[in-house]
């Protein structure tokens, strides 16, 4: 049985050159290209912020942040990645700058098991009602044994398997080495089967 088939995400080379295109508008001061740049990805980046954060406020907040500055310094921008990648990374630095700044303010752990299984539910809602039963089953059964992972380790199988993200680009993302991010897919990959299997028997 392949576990991870119904988790596949892509990203097109089609879609890379049309974000490159969009920056080339932005640069230029293009606001419809920026909010076209903003609408193709705000839902996805405000779910991973969510991950990092366990807060849908500073989730939106971040996003919020990274696109304003994005607008604010169009004319300097050099990004040296895709355009995807860029916005990735930017929203996890201001994620955690976020958790850094209040830290002392929220307590984000005592809702955290709540809030994890209704962001999960809204998340998947209307991709699952796509899937058969078992699979729906399966798929829930994967992320429920991916968020007992450590952190770390459960941010690599997210961006790759739900984000879709190369072992590269996830290097660069979380600013790690790829063998790092190697090592936490193959214990990601080992943990989830070994947990996933033994439910099914």
């Amino acid at each position: 049985m392949i576990l991870f088939a119904a988790l596949a995400n892509t990203n097109t080379p089609d879609n890379t050159r049309k974000d490159t295109t969009r920056m080339v508008r932005i640069r230029k001061g293009d606001k419809k290209a920026f909010e076209a740049l903003f609408f193709e990805y705000h839902d996805q980046l405000s779910r991973f912020s969510n991950s990092i954060t366990k807060s849908r406020e500073f989730a939106r907040d971040a996003v919020q942040d990274v696109f304003l500055k994005i607008w604010r310094n169009r004319k300097d921008l050099d990004i040296k990645v895709s355009i995807r990648v860029y916005l990735y990374q930017a929203v996890r630095n201001q994620s955690l700058n976020l958790l850094e700044r209040q830290k002392n303010q929220i307590k984000l752990k005592e809702n955290y098991g709540i809030q994890l299984k209704i962001n999960h539910r809204n998340e998947d809602y209307d991709y699952k009602l796509l899937l058969k039963q078992e699979e729906k089953n399966l798929v829930e059964r994967i992320w429920e044994a991916a968020n007992q992972m450590p952190e770390r380790r459960r941010l690599v199988f997210e961006l790759h398997r739900k984000h879709g993200f190369s072992y590269s680009e996830i290097a660069e993302i979380l600013e790690i080495s790829i063998k790092t991010v190697e090592n936490h897919m193959a214990k990601a990959l080992h943990y989830i089967r070994s947990n996933v299997e033994n439910n099914l028997r």
